[in-house]
């Protein structure tokens, strides 16, 4: 039934995440339809008197560029946001730059349910011109050195105790986190190959993910790092309440959290599985001489063992045992149980025992299937009374109480 129901939330969110995209295609290819080759020259040519501004250090007729290009009416086909952010640090905005990067990295998160986001995709500019290779020369913010540096300006700058936090709330994000530019959403070898080449192909439509994380750059959730990075967003939250950045902060809160569950419920699944049950099979050499293998069925804490069981002074034949698990951690697991072995002689051996299990390998949760497994090094006592042989050729036997010891290896999944 979890599983129906992820399923149904899953087609939800992709038949979500369909619809947008279309509704923005078709506002994007209606706002190109609009402009005329003149009013494209326009755009052009605005841009080419920003690059040149810019190369020039003259920040405040570049700024001035940067408003006409930022006309509500041409959105994101002037002037992207990556764009817009590289000029605001490359102009020493730093103020405009932070408002700019934290509003964007908040839009790029689409609301599915309640407290629940998925990745939104979002526009790059309409121009594939110098001005986009000299911001890429001078600011490349998909390098974490870079924008860890530019963030890290803001410390012994002269904006706003609010902004220097937003600052260091963005530097802990971004330690996992990348920024991906025009090049790296679309037309780098690996993104070809990947999701959504169809938009790509038209350099008017980019339409892609603009921050992501890399799975080699994954910093652990359970480490000190995401422990401060909680405690952070927790804290510009009371320290900032009319602040227009605190329902961020306690959307990113949340976010992190739950993916902090999520994260642990995958890497510690097995604390989930303790006296739940599962299947297995066991190898025991008896000390002195003998061996026996068993297959092992567990239902909660009842476990279920049957298999073949062979000593060489007793009657050997089919063994069964019950037990209860009445102990069970990550590394260790211990349970009673009795027992019997079932052969041709009338005194079948009945009795009892101890098993002891260390655990010193578990396995990831399977990505496809939510299945665990782990590797057993066991020590068992059994305390039998059955039939020993006097004479085997013979199968002359008499009823002795026996004291067992075995050690062994298994495998189980759960």
């Amino acid at each position: 039934m979890r599983i129906f129901l992820l399923l149904v939330l899953l087609l939800n969110v992709l038949g979500l995440a369909a619809s947008r995209l279309n509704e923005a295609l078709e506002a994007r290819q209606a706002l190109i339809a609009k402009f005329d080759d003149s009013e494209r020259k326009y755009l052009a040519d605005v841009r080419d008197s920003l690059l040149s501004s810019l190369k020039a250090n003259n920040n405040e007729e570049s700024l001035r560029y940067v408003e006409i290009l930022k006309d509500s009416s041409y959105k994101d086909y002037a002037l992207d946001k990556y764009e817009l952010l590289q000029i605001y640090f490359l102009t020493n905005s730093l103020d405009s730059a932070i408002v700019t990067f934290v509003r964007d990295y908040d839009n790029h998160l689409m609301p599915y349910a309640q407290n629940a986001y998925a990745h939104e995709y979002q526009w790059y500019s309409a121009f594939d011109d110098k001005l986009v290779d000299y911001l890429d020369s001078k600011m490349d913010l998909t390098k974490r050195e870079v924008l860890q540096e530019q963030l890290n300006r803001f410390s012994n700058s002269d904006v706003s105790q609010e902004f220097k936090d937003l600052a260091r709330l963005m530097k802990m994000e971004f330690m996992r986190n990348v920024v991906k530019s025009k090049s790296v959403a679309c037309f780098s070898e690996e993104m070809k190959k990947g999701r959504m080449p169809e938009v790509c192909e038209k350099r008017d439509e980019i339409y892609q993910m603009r921050y992501g994380v890399w799975s080699n750059d994954f910093v652990e959730k359970d480490s000190v790092f995401y422990d401060s990075l909680l405690s952070m967003y927790a804290s510009f939250e009371n320290e900032y309440p009319d602040s227009e950045f605190r329902s961020w902060a306690i959307k990113h809160g949340i976010i992190r959290r739950r993916n902090r569950e999520s994260y642990n419920s995958y890497k510690y699944y097995y604390r989930e599985r303790f006296y739940t049950g599962g299947i297995g099979g066991e190898y025991f050499h008896a000390i002195g001489s003998g061996y026996q293998i068993n297959a092992v069925l567990q239902i909660q804490r009842l476990i279920l063992g049957f298999g073949y069981w062979k000593h060489d002074n007793l009657c050997n034949g089919f063994d069964v045992y019950i037990g209860f698990d009445v102990y069970e951690s990550k590394y260790i697991k211990t349970f009673p149980f009795v027992m019997g072995v079932i052969n041709k002689s009338e005194h079948n051996p009945l009795g009892g025992g101890l098993q002891f299990e260390f655990r010193p390998w578990i396995s990831e949760l399977g990505r496809e299937a939510p299945i665990g497994s782990y590797l057993t090094i066991n020590a068992r006592y059994e305390l039998l009374y059955g039939s020993e042989y006097i004479n085997r050729e013979n199968d002359e036997t008499k009823k002795k109480l026996k004291n067992l010891f075995h050690l062994g290896v298994g495998f189980h999944i759960w």
